[in-house]
């Protein structure tokens, strides 16, 4: 017999001898299969039945990579839906939900806080406007314009004939201001209007309007020091509100930028997030451990 056909022979009995220790192995390593009623379970549907499913967590590997696909973010249409309410970009994303809240409840509060300073701001025009008429008067002012213009030796036809006509009124401020007379430099506007009203307390010319006007010393007209502290109060109330209105535009902005980075972090590949977890230790008593998980998207 050749060399070559001799040796064929001995690496097929080797090989046959493999295939019988490595059955043999298997039957003796492996449970036996489970029997129901008359029928096994074969070797497969074993397998099957022991092996974890991919969605199950497999003991002891907390902290471990974990693999998952998610949706894509947009964080152009994030911001805008941001800068449209404050908040609303946060909850596209999904992510950290609780910053959304801290946007959506300040944009809440702000608007409220706004809205009470106009409140209050009216109510205090409404009570200057009313102070004003009860204690401003245009027959007063004209009287005391007609007595400075017989003072300076004018004639009656540039008198005020009705105290209701305001561009009678106009022109003998004009005249006065002519005549040199001091701090005539601005015209009474029409009654009613808002400029009527600021400017009947700010300016000293219409000092001489006020009903408890006296003519001397530095304060000769507590109403007029009165209706100016009014105006300049509902002034800052509506300042106040106008600064809520800045709050209201700033956290916008914000909001649109968080969202923004909010998106750019969900749509990045790796992700670390840490946590405490609650431990018992071997003296039975808990604690909280530390933990870290590594996600990565794809």
């Amino acid at each position: 017999m050749k060399m070559s056909t001799f040796l064929v022979l001995i690496f097929a009995m080797c090989g046959t001898f493999n295939q019988r220790a490595v059955a043999q192995f298997r039957d003796d390593l492996l449970p036996k299969p489970a029997v129901l009623g008359k029928e096994a379970i074969n070797d497969d549907e074993f397998f099957r039945s022991v092996a974890p499913l991919p969605s199950q967590q497999i003991p002891g590997l907390e902290g471990d990579t974990k693999v998952i696909q998610p949706s894509h973010k947009s964080g152009l249409l994030a911001a805008m839906l941001s800068l449209v309410l404050p908040g609303l970009g946060e909850y596209y994303v999904g992510d950290q939900i609780w910053r959304g809240l801290i946007f959506t409840a300040l944009d809440a509060g702000l608007w409220y806080e706004r809205y009470h300073f106009i409140a209050r701001g009216d109510d205090s025009t409404n009570a200057f406007q009313a102070f004003s008429d009860a204690n401003w008067s245009p027959k007063i002012y004209s009287d005391s314009l007609n007595s400075l213009l017989q003072l300076a030796q004018r004639p009656d036809s540039d008198l005020i004939k009705n105290s209701n006509d305001f561009s009678q009124i106009n022109k003998a401020e004009n005249l006065l201001n002519s005549l040199g007379f001091l701090n005539f430099t601005h015209q009474l506007p029409q009654k009613g209007t808002q400029q009527y009203y600021e400017i009947i307390s700010k300016y000293i010319q219409f000092r001489l309007g006020w009903k408890d006007f006296i003519g001397t010393g530095p304060e000769f007209s507590p109403d007029y020091e009165r209706a100016a502290f009014m105006r300049a109060n509902l002034n800052y109330q509506y300042q106040v509100a106008d600064y809520f209105l800045y709050g209201l535009f700033l956290n916008r902005v914000l909001s649109a930028i968080d969202a923004a980075l909010l998106a750019r972090d969900h749509n990045t590949p790796i992700h670390l997030e840490g946590e405490l977890q609650k431990r018992q230790y071997p003296d039975g008593t808990y604690g909280f451990v530390p933990t870290a998980h590594l996600r990565y998207t794809f």
